[in-house]
């Protein structure tokens, strides 16, 4: 039996294809790692000034900070561009639902003018078939004023 796939997933997919969602995902990649290399290259160069003992614990203060540094950024661009692509998601099935109830909207409208089309003419071809009362009511008054036919 084939496994039926998830189509939310598919039109995600589809959304981040269409979307810069991947580019700038490695944009931040990026933009996380030159921070955490800037953050050890300043810490480098402000332990040049202090003894030789104290170096290594700059050095690994101003690389635990640049690590949580870029992991937070990274992190926080990564929720940024999710928000992004949330919203473009979001956007697109109402365009999409919009498109939908407005072709439902005018189909629906055609059908009402053709039921209203198909019952005036029923109205006027019943108003054709039915006899004028007028022209009956002269009929049965002629009929009348008429001296009955003996049979003699």
């Amino acid at each position: 039996m084939k496994k039926k796939t998830n189509s939310g997933e598919e039109t995600l997919r589809s959304i981040r294809r269409n979307s810069a969602y991947q580019s700038s995902r490695m944009l931040s990649l990026f933009f996380a790692v030159v921070l955490v290399f800037s953050f050890i290259s300043f810490a480098y160069l402000l332990s040049l000034e202090f003894p030789k003992s104290q170096r290594a614990i700059i050095l690994l203060t101003g690389a635990l900070l640049g690590g949580v540094s870029g992991v937070n950024i990274f992190h926080f661009l990564h929720a940024y561009y999710d928000q992004s692509d949330a919203l473009i998601q979001v956007a697109k099935f109402q365009e999409r639902s919009l498109r939908r109830r407005n072709d439902a909207l005018s189909l629906v409208e055609k059908i009402r003018e053709e039921v209203e089309e198909d019952n005036r003419e029923e109205i006027a071809n019943s108003q054709q078939e039915l006899p004028n009362p007028d022209e009956t009511e002269k009929k049965i008054s002629s009929d009348l004023s008429e001296e009955p036919k003996s049979t003699s």
